[in-house]
């Protein structure tokens, strides 16, 4: 049996589209926002990044892979009621945690979805 180097299979899988991506939070969460990306955005890709829920807050990073410049974006969504989930923001490129204040998720959840870096301790979402 040949043994194929993880990194040389993750570089494979995303090239061709596939999803392995660190999702966090209840899977019945992660599925609802996944679905709702899919819904607005049918070409839609979720990142590397996944999706990260936390309490009645999830970020999710994607991409378009049929866009003619291709780069990740980010999608704010917060919970209305059971798995409803309303999309609150969206951006591109990195951010800190701090920038998610700015959209309403309190920043002891933003910490969370976008976790500390060392040695700067600055929150980064990517």
């Amino acid at each position: 049996m040949k043994w194929v180097p993880v990194g040389l299979v993750a570089l494979m899988a995303m090239m061709m589209g596939l999803a392995l991506a660190a999702d966090i939070g209840p899977r019945t969460d992660v599925a609802a926002i996944r679905s709702a990306l899919h819904h607005s955005n049918p070409t839609a890709v979720v990142n590397q990044s996944g999706v990260h829920v936390v309490g009645n807050y999830a970020l999710l990073g994607w991409y378009d892979p049929k866009a003619r410049a291709l780069g990740s974006s980010w999608i704010v969504f917060k919970r209305i009621a059971g798995e409803r989930w309303k999309q609150t923001s969206i951006g591109g490129g990195a951010f800190q945690a701090s920038d998610l204040v700015q959209f309403g998720v309190p920043i002891s959840i933003a910490e969370q979805l976008c976790p500390a870096r060392a040695p700067s301790k600055v929150y980064w979402c990517d």
